[in-house]
């Protein structure tokens, strides 16, 4: 189809995201039946994939596109998607602590997981800006509906994660202007400003700072005085490293933990952590390795996700990082764990 620029070799998307946009598509109008053959692989297989090829969802786009003859398409679909929509990432994001971290790791995401976008997140005094960016993509219909596509769900992330309703500063998109139709359309959401040289969306700061109910830091509390009465009550250093291993494996949301995130949720001082885990021969980092180690094995197992979505669920910044630590457990590279 000639839309896709060198650099994107070997990327793939979740079958979560194909079937994703998929479902809002058929929620504007399109008939599921016009994409059955881009959902069971090659046709020959009653097993559908998990994973597609970055040309398989241009592809998709491009059937869209043709489909609803609309060019604003990527925007009107983008109202039907939800958290879940977004497979890995959707399971990240609604349990954040405020709408700036959801942003933050929406773009620590794309950064180690989603080679064909950027999103980037820069903040100001008053303002913080998220950007996207589509570097491996040409120029065309489909980069403009898939842009628009991430630009409004970029701006949609306050209403799903936390209900509020919020209207950006400012919006800035670089595909072309549409007709006066659509383009009254859009602003009626969006302050939209089209044929701009960056797609970005600005909002004032104190949107980031809204929290996101479903995280849930109250019960997070109650969840850890519960824990602390626990672990006061454990005999031996047998079962302290147990129960330290079972909050280290509770806390891999995403985010790595550190020795002081987990002194903070078992209500001990670094110190005392540090003392205890010493009594019971162990450290925080041998533990922290054992819970990684036999999650990223998990997860691997699965064969559903890259090695990026990986890395991006263990709280690693870099897949580089994720694949010297792997490769420091076992001797080997992620990708030959369970070939």
């Amino acid at each position: 189809m000639g839309h896709v620029k060198s650099g994107t070799e070997g990327y793939t998307v979740s079958a979560d995201l194909v079937n994703g946009v998929i479902d809002c598509a058929v929620h504007c109008g399109m008939p599921r039946e016009r994409f059955a053959d881009l959902v069971g692989g090659d046709g020959r297989s009653t097993v559908s994939p998990t994973r597609f090829s970055i040309e398989h969802i241009l592809k998709l786009w491009d059937r869209v596109n043709r489909l609803s003859g609309d060019p604003i398409i990527g925007f009107r679909m983008a109202q039907h998607a939800s958290a879940k929509t977004f497979g890995v990432l959707g399971q990240i994001l609604p349990r954040c602590a405020t709408v700036l971290e959801a942003y933050r790791q929406t773009g620590r995401y794309s950064a180690l997981a989603a080679q064909g976008t950027r999103v980037s997140v820069a903040t100001g005094a008053d303002t913080f800006a998220v950007s996207l960016e589509l570097p491996h993509l040409k120029l065309g219909e489909v980069s403009h509906s898939i842009q628009l596509w991430g630009l409004t769900n970029l701006c949609l992330t306050p209403k799903r994660l936390a209900n509020v309703d919020v209207r950006p500063r400012e919006v800035t998109w670089t595909g072309p202007t549409p007709g006066p139709a659509e383009v009254r359309v859009l602003k009626e959401r969006l302050p939209l400003r089209c044929a701009e040289q960056a797609s970005r969306i600005t909002f004032d700061r104190r949107v980031g700072d809204i929290g996101i109910p479903s995280a849930d830091a109250d019960l997070q509390s109650l969840l850890a005085e519960v824990l602390d009465r626990r672990l006061s009550a454990l005999d031996g250093h047998a079962s302290f490293e147990t129960g330290m291993l079972n909050v280290l494996r509770s806390m891999l949301n995403g985010n790595m933990p550190t020795l002081a995130s987990l002194a903070a949720r078992t209500g001990m001082s670094q110190r005392t952590l540090q003392r205890r885990l010493s009594e019971a021969n162990t450290s925080f980092q041998r533990l922290l390795n054992r819970v990684l180690h036999e999650q990223a094995d998990e997860l691997l197992a699965r064969g559903t996700l890259s090695q990026g979505e990986i890395a991006f669920l263990l709280g690693y910044s870099e897949v580089s990082a994720f694949s010297r630590a792997y490769h420091g457990w076992t001797g080997r590279p992620p990708g030959a764990a369970f070939a």
